[in-house]
């Protein structure tokens, strides 16, 4: 049977073909698929367009209707209330007048009546018409129109005459008003208004109290307190103890020796840190119970005061006040009405913090390091020097570790006592042989680690034997005589390293002797200057009161 040969040519032609192909479509492939990732970096930019386009068409929207529910707002507040505030006007511009003498009784009997018939409900309306009635020696009109403006906002009206008394220093009057508002205060929400009356009342803007008409509030304003709160003046006590300790400051910047070297650097930092603590606490109070107090100046701020009283919104006002604050909000960030909220909660929510109890506002007041020393802190000591007192005397008589008479130095595994600070010498030749005999240990160490032992016999023994066998045995004398030389060898690198050793321990114990030497000196020398610091001022630590 013959041999058939097979033509395979066609079939590699094919495949070929058929490769050229696979190849061609792999390309086309890889072809679409970096065009349809091109397409979907196109989309998600698309997207972003999108969606930064429709938050802008928002902000936008926003924008525009905050602008026009502005107007809508303002409109309604002019149509309810525009009264308001042409009584507003009038009354600073009636205590501007009456101050420079340049308007007629007539006219301000006149404008103030007109005003009073057109602005019902408003409180401010009927004080000025008693205003007028004063200025016109009116006193039936003034007491009824005063009775009228008490009906419609006791507290408003009552400190409103109290300020005008003062601005026209009617002292007695003032105080009868002055405490009429006291009386409408609640002592667990004190606002930062408040506390300015306050303020001005217990450092004498007022005048003479003579016949004590405000002091009884003062002491019912903690009584409240006191009964509102379950073991009040223990949280005092305890609060202002607390504040006491962060008086303390670590003593190891001052005395850096003794912190490194000294065993009883703890009880030294305790004694001499509250020593200090006593002193800048017993300072500061004595530098506010001693402040001048600039009258004028808070003269002047009663009286701004009363202005801003004057102008201040009315209850009815604010729905239509809050809508506005909000709406111009919304403006001021350009149609981000998130972050206007955002805003508006914590602006109102910062006001809210600051109506605290009478207490808290004055302990925050007396805890300021920021505002100095002035009449508002003298104001909070006088309300809680009591409760100060307390504090002091409960920190100062916190268990304090007694200044140590004999201190323990320690240093590199050694230690040694001092009790007047003179003991250098001695401590420092204590010191120095300690370190010979740490020095003389360490180098009794490297020489068992170097010590030949039987390494030299070993070398002359192959050496000999190296020589004998030579002559018998060529290779074998050869390989004793190798072995001897890496004994040899060996020999002097023990040895080299010996003396390095031994050249590098002394120069390490010779810089430990000389550094621990000058340690000892500075410690010996801050252990003194602690200890006469404790004898000049231990006696602050019976100090029995600092407010």
């Amino acid at each position: 049977m013959g041999t058939e040969v097979i033509n395979l040519g066609g079939v590699e032609r094919e495949l070929a073909r058929l490769g050229n192909k696979v190849d061609a479509l792999g390309s086309h492939v890889s072809s679409v698929e970096s065009q349809i990732s091109e397409v979907r970096d196109d989309l998600a930019a698309l997207r972003n367009d999108f969606l930064t386009m429709m938050e802008e068409q928002r902000r936008a929207s926003a924008l525009e209707q905050a602008a026009t529910e502005l107007v809508s707002v303002r409109q309604e507040m002019e149509r309810k209330f525009g009264n308001y505030g042409v009584v507003r006007n009038t009354m600073v511009g009636i205590l501007q007048a009456t101050d420079a003498a340049l308007v007629r009784k007539a006219t301000i009997s006149t404008v103030s009546e007109e005003l009073m018939i057109s602005t019902p409900d408003y409180w401010l309306a009927p004080v000025l018409v008693a205003l007028a009635a004063w200025i016109n020696n009116n006193r039936d009109l003034a007491e009824r129109a005063i009775a009228e403006a008490v009906r419609r906002d006791n507290e408003h009206s009552s400190l409103a005459m109290a300020l005008i008394c003062r601005r026209n220093h009617r002292t007695g009057t003032c105080y009868e008003w002055l405490a009429r508002y006291f009386s409408t205060q609640n002592a667990a929400k004190i606002d930062m208004d408040s506390m300015v009356y306050i303020d001005a009342y217990v450092n004498g803007i007022f005048g003479p109290d003579e016949k004590h008409l405000c002091d009884d509030y003062m002491t019912r304003w903690i009584g409240q307190i006191q009964s509102q709160t379950p073991q009040f003046e223990e949280k005092q006590s305890q609060s202002w103890a607390e504040y006491f300790r962060t008086y303390e400051t670590d003593g190891g910047s001052k005395y850096p020796a003794l912190k490194a070297v000294v065993k009883e650097f703890g009880y030294i930092d305790k004694y001499l840190g509250k020593i200090n603590a006593i002193e800048k606490i017993s300072t500061g109070f004595e530098g506010i119970r001693n402040a001048e107090i600039d009258s004028r100046t808070l003269a002047e701020q009663v009286d701004s005061h009363l202005m801003e009283l004057v102008n201040s919104d009315d209850p009815k006002e604010r729905q239509l006040r809050e809508e506005e604050e909000y709406l111009l909000a919304v403006k001021a960030c350009e149609g981000d009405v998130t972050q206007a909220r955002r805003m508006v909660n914590q602006r109102r929510q910062e006001k809210r913090e600051q109506t605290v109890s009478i207490v808290e506002q004055m302990t925050r007041v007396a805890r300021d390091k920021s505002r100095g020393v002035d009449h508002h802190k003298k104001t909070a000591l006088r309300f809680l020097g009591g409760y100060i007192n307390d504090g002091f005397a409960r920190y100062r008589d916190e268990e304090t570790p007694d200044f140590p008479q004999e201190v323990t130095l320690e240093l590199d595994g050694w230690s040694g006592r001092a009790t007047t600070g003179d003991e250098a010498a001695a401590l420092k030749s204590d010191y120095a042989t300690f370190m010979e005999g740490q020095k003389a240990a360490e180098l009794a160490e490297l020489q068992r680690k170097t010590e030949p032992k039987n390494l030299k016999v070993v070398a002359m023994v192959c050496a000999v034997a190296g020589i004998v066998f030579f002559f018998i045995n060529a290779t074998l004398g050869i390989a004793l005589l190798l072995a001897a030389a890496a004994c040899f060898m060996a020999l002097k690198g023990k040895e080299k390293a010996r003396v390095k050793g031994t050249e590098e321990i002394a120069a390490k114990y010779g810089t430990k002797t000389e550094d621990g030497a000058k340690e000892i000196d500075l410690a010996l020398g801050q252990w003194k200057a602690a200890k006469a610091e404790a004898s000049e001022r231990g006696s602050l630590l019976k100090m029995e009161k600092v407010a």
